[in-house]
């Protein structure tokens, strides 16, 4: 009997690798999930040609987007309806964000690894309000590192200024819009990644993408900061454990109240499946600007349909609706917000902000309630920013090209609607025929083409439709391999993908207990930059080779097949990132205090471990940092490269700075090799080794 119950776990086990539908989700030629790439994907070998839409205004006319082209370094000027070809202006950086000035006769818009900001001019006024003009660059400052996000308010002075999420250098910049002049900054954490000024213009609020806390303590959490402009003061909002990769942000229309698209990690779980959201949860934050306090976490998750990797957000135009787009799963999904804050508000005391203690689904609507989440599915890969216009609801496809547009429609009476019934197996993408495509555009022009519309219960429609912003696109292997790791539908239920853990490739911060070196040892999560060129892979050494780790985290982790064919695509991926360079660099080369620190790096052995071009000797080593649960003694050797983003080190991540792994974890200067530098020797050390 011991036997054949054994026999049947097994057999449950290997059953659900087996790619059921309901675990992988409908196949679709516009997919990247773990079955094979459909031929109609127009797979090339040449050189990579993608718009890459990063981000896009609407004007208040509604009559043309700015669209910011990450691939050509462009902003493009589409008509809405589509009949000219797009007007284009060249960039001297990768645009990332941008936002109009208030006036809306130009935009503001930064990106670039130097920091670059440029103020282009899109319209001017006349006798009968705004009318477009040729784009021009009317000025262009360099700030910060690889900004993330800008805002512009006008004071009632007249005077035009620029708030920038300057991302690698942690700061909030205030700058005039005139001159470049930097007038204020403030520290707000590790990696601003999106902020928005209240429509008062008195505060700006600003969320970290990653958490800077130690990973080995029972609390980690990204943060967000509420500046009060007119003191210059900034609150702390408190966070949630585990509260990360908070990706985009807005504000209601009257400001009150801020919504952050985040991921909620349950670091405190071993990582034995992801079914039910055991390892993470998809929602918004809703913040209370005044008060600078967390409201409650939206869950964006049904039971068993996750919405893996949420990302672009915006309000309807009256606040009574929340759309968001789900980067991971190719869907809008709709909340009833100004319900939901209410509900919140009135939640008993004993149910604490942020842990959605209060029951949602039921939400009255007249004499039935609609479902909390609606949701429309699309297939477009790397749907991230949104724009919200009336009824009408535009994202961006990052990997497609694409715009996609829902529109909501309520038509009472609604019919009951229980919860239950809207989770399950995932829908067909709603655009699997090559005539769908033939009927949009061939890029050259902009239309939108009908797809069938959506009913989540009786009363309730959502139109769909998309137009491409360019041809389709040909897919080299590496960007297949980009789209399979952003890909949250090649997950067990959608719950995550693998830049759940490893935002841009790169590690989340926080520590993860997976069952490959056994249970209850947590690690920090590794950044998988140069991850195939160093051997062995994961902190332990337990995956010989980055190719094996990459094969492993499919069964294991995602808890799904995989074909070699897309594991060799994200291989070609990672092996093909690049670091980015450090912002403590001074024109690309190292400073004078980092040029002596080699020196003393060299002098007191550092570089007996951390050796080569890549600064590691790819041998495990014991670091006297083992938990009391780990199976082994001995760690990798990480590389140094890009060391400066990657915190908190060591295998637990108990320490947040390179400083901390000196002086308290005596790492590698045990015998007081470190204790007997200088001040300046220290300061040089840890200048050269943050500047690799």
């Amino acid at each position: 009997m011991k036997k054949l119950c054994v026999l049947a776990l097994i057999a449950a086990s290997l059953a659900s690798l087996a790619s059921p539908v309901w675990a992988q989700g409908k196949a679709s030629p516009y997919s990247a999930k773990s079955q094979p790439f459909a031929a109609d994907r127009d797979e090339g070998e040449d050189a990579e040609d993608y718009l890459a839409p990063t981000d896009f205004l609407l004007d208040a006319a509604g009559d043309y987007f700015y669209v910011l082209s990450e691939g050509f370094s462009q902003l493009r000027r589409v008509r809405v309806d589509g009949p000219a070809d797009p007007e284009t202006l060249d960039l001297s950086f990768k645009p990332f964000k941008t936002r109009f000035f208030p006036d809306q006769t130009r935009v503001a818009i930064v990106g670039g690894v130097d920091g670059k900001l440029a103020i282009v001019e899109v319209a001017k006024k006349t006798d009968s309000g705004v009318e477009p003009c040729p784009m021009r660059i009317v000025a262009e400052y360099s700030v910060g590192r690889s900004p993330a996000d800008v805002d512009v308010k006008t004071t009632p002075g007249g005077e035009e200024l620029l708030y920038v999420a300057d991302r690698f250098n942690g700061k909030l910049v205030e700058m005039g819009a005139e001159n470049g002049a930097i007038l204020r900054t403030w520290d707000v954490g590790r990696e601003p990644f999106c902020l928005d000024v209240t429509p008062d213009g008195r505060k700006v609020v600003v969320a970290d993408r990653l958490t800077e806390m130690p990973a080995n303590r029972a609390f980690s959490c990204a943060k967000i900061y509420v500046v009060d402009l007119e003191s210059g003061e900034s609150q702390t909002v408190e966070l949630c454990n585990a509260d990360n990769l908070l990706q985009d942000m807005t504000l209601t229309p009257d400001g009150r109240y801020a919504l952050v698209s985040c991921v909620r990690g349950n670091t405190l779980h071993t990582a034995s499946g992801v079914s039910g959201g055991w390892l993470n949860a998809n929602g918004v934050l809703c913040v209370d600007v005044d008060k600078a306090t967390l409201v409650e976490f939206f869950v964006l998750d049904n039971a068993r349909l996750a919405a893996g990797n949420p990302w672009g957000l915006a309000c309807s135009d009256d606040g009574e609706r929340l759309a968001v787009a789900i980067a991971g799963t190719d869907e809008i999904i709709f909340l009833p917000l100004k319900r939901l804050i209410q509900t919140a508000e009135e939640r008993p005391n004993w149910a604490r902000p942020g842990y959605s203690a209060v029951a949602y689904s039921d939400l009255p609507v007249e004499d039935a309630q609609l479902p909390f989440r609606m949701r429309a599915s699309f297939g477009f890969k790397g749907m991230r920013q949104i724009v919200a216009r009336g009824n009408d609801v535009y994202a961006l496809s990052y990997f497609d090209d694409v715009v996609c547009k829902a529109t909501l429609k309520l038509n009472p009476p609604f019919k009951r609607f229980v919860e239950g019934a809207y989770e399950g197996i995932p829908e067909d993408p709603p655009r699997a025929l090559d005539e769908e495509d033939a009927k949009s555009n061939d890029g050259l022009t902009f239309r939108f083409t009908k797809l069938e519309s959506k009913f989540p219960t009786d009363g309730v429609e959502i139109e769909r439709s998309f137009a491409r912003l360019a041809s389709k696109p040909r897919l080299t292997t590496r960007r297949r391999g980009e789209i399979v790791f952003h890909d949250a539908t090649a997950c067990l239920e959608q719950w995550m993908s693998c830049v759940t853990c490893h935002p841009d490739g790169r590690s989340d911060g926080l520590n993860w207990d997976l069952l490959n070196d056994g249970s209850g040892n947590a690690k920090s999560s590794k950044s998988m930059l140069l991850t195939h060129e160093t051997p062995p892979s994961m902190v332990s050494g337990v995956r010989a080779t980055g190719e094996i780790a990459v094969r492993a985290g499919f069964p294991h982790i995602l808890e799904t097949n995989y074909e070699e064919e897309n594991a060799l695509a994200v291989d070609e991926y990672l092996s093909t990132m690049r670091p980015v360079p450090s912002p403590r660099l001074v024109d690309g080369r190292l400073s004078e205090s980092a040029r002596r620190g080699k020196g003393v790096f060299d002098r007191i052995g550092c570089s007996n471990c951390h050796n080569g071009e890549l600064y590691t000797d790819m041998r495990l080593h014991r670091t006297g940092s083992q938990d009391v649960n780990d199976q082994v003694e001995k760690f990798d050797t990480p590389t140094l490269i890009e060391v400066w983003r990657t915190a908190p080190y060591m295998n637990n991540g108990e320490y947040p700075t390179i400083r901390d792994v000196l002086e308290k974890a005596r790492h590698g200067v045990k015998d007081g090799r470190y204790d007997a530098l200088t001040a300046r020797e220290q300061d040089d050390l840890i200048e050269f080794v943050l500047s690799l």
